[in-house]
This record gives structure tokens, C-alpha cells and sequence, in this order.
């Protein structure tokens, strides 16, 4: 679990190997692997292929930084990441946002009932939440 030192806890777990079933994507898989928490940091990668080839990846991090939790994310190995702050947490979901950047703003991870972990990307208002529910592999 994720837990900073104000007390900022996720009770769940991302760590492991997380993947969307491509046959519910248009024929798209997208995997997601993180670490398990050590040192007040979770790592995890994302790639998304399609057929033979990567169509793109993700370097990621949540890590603790002044009693708070940042989620880092570095798209097709962009520098420097671009970071995300723990606004919200509930027993089953954490929510980050980052309202000056373009797109996303608002990056959340959900535990569903099934076990299955839901990540929804969203920016203004008007715009589409693009949901991704992946399955432990």
C-alpha cells in the first residue's frame, strides 16, 4: 500500500502486473507493472502494443515528497516528468491531479469489486474521461 507521512494512505496495492484484454480494445493491449512500495516509492511501467508492434509506453512513479504522495509520469520517456499530487484518497480509490497542465489533469486509480484496477484519465470539464480497466495478470 501507499502511505505518506501526513497519514495519506491507499490500503490496496497496485504493485504487479495489471493488462486490458485487447479483445475489449480494438485489438490494443495496454500492461501496466509496478513494484511493490519500498523506500516510499512505487514504480511502475506502461506500454500499449498493438499487433507486433509498441504503439506506446510510459515510465511511472508515485513517490512520497513533503507528507504528500506525487505520481510521476514520463509519457514515451518524456523528460521531466510530468508530476501529479494526491488530492483525493478513499478506501478504494487515490486521485492525483496537476490542474496547470494540459492533458491530463486528473489521473485516478479505482479497485473495483472484481478485483480488476480502473485508471481514468480526464482534463477540462468538457472534455472525455478515457477509462481503462485492466485485470491482474
Amino acid at each position: 500500500p501507499f502511505e505518506s507521512s501526513s497519514g495519506q494512505s491507499v490500503s490496496w496495492s497496485i504493485s504487479g502486473t495489471w493488462a486490458r484484454d485487447p479483445g475489449t480494445a480494438g485489438g490494443a493491449t495496454t500492461e501496466e507493472r509496478w513494484t511493490p512500495t519500498a523506500g516510499g516509492a512505487t514504480i511502475g511501467v506502461a506500454r500499449t502494443t498493438r499487433g507486433t508492434s509498441m504503439t506506446a509506453y510510459e515510465f511511472l512513479c508515485i513517490v512520497e515528497r513533503d507528507g504528500s504522495l506525487v505520481y510521476n509520469a514520463m509519457p514515451n520517456g518524456r523528460a521531466p516528468a510530468t508530476e501529479f499530487v494526491l488530492t483525493q484518497v478513499t478506501k478504494d480509490a487515490a486521485t492525483f491531479e496537476n490542474p496547470s497542465h494540459d492533458y491530463p489533469k486528473v489521473i485516478k486509480y479505482s479497485r473495483r469489486a472484481d478485483g480488476a484496477l480502473e485508471t481514468a484519465i480526464s482534463g477540462e470539464a468538457n472534455q472525455r474521461v478515457v477509462t481503462v480497466v485492466l485485470k491482474k495478470q
